[in-house]
């Protein structure tokens, strides 16, 4: 390293010394020429068309040196320009590809600044600085993105946990309960033991859906025995409320099965999707659709709700603990596909996921 680095300095002390030899030098010593040879060519031909008297007068030194005079500025002019040149080339022209470099690695091109801008030492130690720095924080994305593959799957271990759990022991005792209360109807007379018998039965039954409509929640079993399609139209109509959103279902292209991470993914993102348009969009109409096609398959969401404004990054929610479109891309990331979000106020919001 120290010696790639003496020999950047050894060429732009080479590339200065050049600068001065082939330039500078030869440029002063053509005006100190032609300054010269003006003088004499001058003091002839005054010698040739005046008297004695008018021409010591025409060549005097002093008059002389204001003829030549303008000349001495020219060296400081050149030397000015090729001082202008140098930095154009040398400085400004890297520093603005470097800027760009930044720009891109900014947006996720970790490999912008691999290809040298060359210019000045400091440049080129600016834009090592850089790259390494560039290196540091792509081993820690990845190192972020493997933990939070890692969250995810235990956070889909514990769901699935929770899930048996309910199913084989919540749900299964209140149906129990259930039928007990139905028999406890059938033994009593008392018109209203049976009425509130009657009551305490619908509560267990209501109980008994909305901890099933929990169960599917943490574990879709139709995503599981089904397929993706079907457990999408199954989210669109558990989603759809009749005095408050209407979720519509389309899938085009011909169906296939995807591996099981690719499949629980699309179904996250497109639950999450449809969470945030009930919660927070005050929409009245929704669209879920899958799209298979040759190249890519897409999810895509969308409602008619208020919109918002999207941030050039979603990180930018995070702050305010906003955390569900940020969720949505990790899961999109982890899966090797693309989050689009397209929103405006008062527009409604277009959210697609993208595999190639």
């Amino acid at each position: 390293m120290g010696m790639k680095k003496s020999a950047r300095q050894f060429f732009q002390r080479g590339l200065t010394l050049q600068l001065l030899v082939l330039i500078i030098l030869p440029l002063t010593v053509l005006l100190l020429v032609v300054a010269v040879g003006s003088v004499a060519i001058h003091q002839q031909a005054m010698r040739a068309s005046l008297p004695e008297s008018a021409w010591q007068t025409a060549t005097n030194p002093a008059l002389e040196l204001t003829l030549v005079a303008p000349l001495a500025l020219i060296a400081p002019l050149l030397f000015a320009l090729a001082a202008l040149w140098f930095g154009a080339r040398r400085i400004v022209r890297p520093l603005q590809a470097l800027e760009s470099k930044a720009a891109a690695v900014a947006s996720g091109n970790y490999e912008a600044l691999k290809e040298s801008v060359g210019g000045i030492s400091e440049v080129q130690h600016l834009q090592a600085e850089l790259a390494a720095m560039a290196s540091q924080v792509q081993a820690s994305q990845e190192g972020l993105h493997d933990y939070i593959g890692a969250i995810t799957a235990a956070q889909e271990e514990e769901r699935l946990r929770l899930a048996h759990e309910l199913h084989d022991d919540t749900i299964q005792e209140l149906i129990a309960l259930q039928q007990r209360l139905q028999i406890f109807q059938n033994a009593v007379q008392d018109p209203n033991t049976i009425e509130l018998l009657n009551e305490l039965e619908q509560l267990a039954g209501g109980t008994i859906e909305n901890v099933r409509r929990l169960t599917r929640a943490l574990r879709p079993i139709y995503l599981e025995d089904l397929g993706l399609v079907t457990a999408l139209e199954m989210l669109a109509r558990e989603t759809s409320r009749p005095d408050a959103l209407q979720v519509a279902f389309e899938c085009a292209g011909r169906e296939r099965r995807l591996p099981r991470e690719t499949e629980l993914a699309f179904y996250r993102i497109a639950q999450q999707a449809l969470n945030n348009v009930l919660r927070h969009a005050g929409a009245r109409r929704a669209h879920l659709e899958i799209a298979f096609a040759d190249q890519e398959i897409k999810v895509e969401v969308t409602d008619d709700g208020m919109g918002f404004k999207v941030p050039p990054n979603l990180t930018d929610f995070a702050p305010a603990g906003h955390f569900g479109l940020l969720g949505m891309r990790e899961r999109a990331d982890l899966i090797g596909a693309r989050l689009e979000v397209q929103s405006e106020p008062g527009h409604g919001t277009r959210l697609s996921v993208h595999l190639p």
